[in-house]
């Protein structure tokens, strides 16, 4: 098993709902506010906790089981192992947040409902509010680092290593014997 140190900073930005990736906020925040969140957002969330942030899968898996109105350990946790990429029998599968949201939340209804401080921005920026200039932040109200957090990792780099570090870690003589496929990001 590969080491994964637990970065405090970055799991209670990811409990709060505080990333700077907007999807992962609106999902975090909807689901501590309903306790109910679709399947492709519950596997996004814990993609962007242990591929993105690499925080190991059992430093959010209590957080998560505590929202969840329909919480059943025996689903929970089988769930969020497959997702982290550590049960080693379906192929890892690393969301990419900023593809997600684009796919899953085209005109951004979901986080403009869930992240009212990013409700007058344009569709163009909603997905990617760090790119906005500072005239953009004076004129849409919202102030990186105030208002909404900037991105706490740089998520390029940060899915690249995720990848190489799992794929490396399925080609080792203690992982598993099982066929598995290669890592993808989706």
């Amino acid at each position: 098993m590969l080491e994964q140190p637990v970065v405090l900073a970055y799991l209670e930005a990811w409990k709060k709902g505080k990333t700077g990736f907007p999807i992962i906020d609106a999902s975090m925040r909807c689901v501590i506010e309903t306790g109910y969140l679709n399947s492709r957002l519950r596997a996004v969330l814990v993609s962007f906790l242990t591929h993105a942030l690499w925080q190991p899968w059992q430093s959010g898996v209590y957080h998560l089981a505590q929202q969840f109105l329909d919480y059943e350990a025996g689903i929970h946790f089988c769930q969020f192992q497959m997702q982290a990429g550590v049960s080693g029998i379906k192929t890892v599968r690393i969301y990419n947040p900023i593809k997600q949201s684009k796919e899953q939340d085209a005109e951004g209804v979901f986080i403009r409902q869930w992240l009212p401080e990013l409700a007058y921005l344009p569709t163009a920026l909603l997905h990617t509010p760090w790119e906005m200039t500072v005239m953009e932040q004076q004129m849409y109200h919202c102030q990186l680092g105030t208002t909404y957090p900037l991105p706490i990792i740089n998520l390029k780099p940060a899915l690249k290593k995720a990848s190489e570090l799992l794929h490396a870690g399925q080609k080792r003589p203690t992982t598993s014997k099982r066929k598995t496929k290669k890592n993808t990001t989706v």
